[in-house]
């Protein structure tokens, strides 16, 4: 497990953040995108590799969590690890092409600097367009330029759907079975507030134990966050007693 002081950092630098710069904060406090760069400049699906590594780290492969079942409101119990949902990483720098009816059309991966920069409205057309307008890079019609806003709708849906399958880690669903009523659906699974909500509730443990301990004995928080993980639970359990 990460020692506890750098999960602090991490924890403290995604506090009272919207998710998406949070993920960015979180990434950069931990050093993440390695060679990369910075994470702000990742395509989404490998920013969440980063993520689902830095949660490895932090807490190790093993993911639980519980879904509800869309028929029967059962709650299902869900268990996988992170190498089941961890797929191929798409290169930053890849540019992508698309070609149709003689408009030929470039354009790349949308980052977290891309949907930070965008005042999303709610509505997914006019989102989805602002979001082609960064990436596209290069529209032309039989070789005189073009606007983005100006392609056909269809040829931007195709644009859309290119990007989505070019960055398959971007959005992961998970196949799940109710148990009671055997109904099986698809859910997304988003690492950024699965992993944000685990590292909510250690830190709010652990700072309780601070307090414990500091209490207890005087330590201070240094000493404290320094003590080995079965010491420190020795000391609690003692108190308890």
């Amino acid at each position: 497990m990460m020692e506890p002081e750098k999960l602090f950092r991490i924890w403290e630098a995604g506090l009272d953040r919207p998710p998406l710069a949070r993920t960015v904060a979180m990434l950069r406090a931990a050093g993440g995108a390695g060679d990369s760069g910075d994470p702000a400049a990742l395509p989404i699906g490998a920013r969440d590799l980063e993520l689902l590594a830095l949660r490895e780290q932090a807490f190790g492969r093993d993911l639980d969590g519980i879904a509800s079942c869309p028929e029967c409101s059962e709650a299902v119990e869900v268990h996988f690890r992170t190498d089941d949902i961890r797929l191929p990483a798409s290169a930053a720098s890849a540019a992508l092409s698309l070609e149709s009816g003689g408009y030929a059309v470039s354009f790349r991966l949308p980052s977290s600097a891309d949907l930070l920069s965008i005042d999303f409205v709610g509505d997914a057309e006019q989102d989805g367009r602002r979001i082609l307008e960064r990436c596209v890079s290069e529209a032309t019609l039989h070789g005189a330029p073009v606007a983005t806003c100006a392609l056909p709708e269809e040829l931007q849906e195709s644009v859309a759907r290119a990007m989505a399958a070019a960055d398959p880690q971007a959005e992961v669903e998970l196949s799940l079975q109710c148990p009671a009523c055997a109904r099986h659906w698809s859910e997304v699974f988003d690492i950024e507030s699965f992993f944000w909500t685990e590292l909510q509730a250690w830190a709010m443990r652990f700072l309780r134990e601070v307090h414990q301990l500091a209490s207890a004995y005087g330590w201070s928080e240094q000493e404290i966050l320094a003590l080995p993980q079965l010491r420190r639970q020795t000391y609690l359990n003692l108190i308890a007693e």
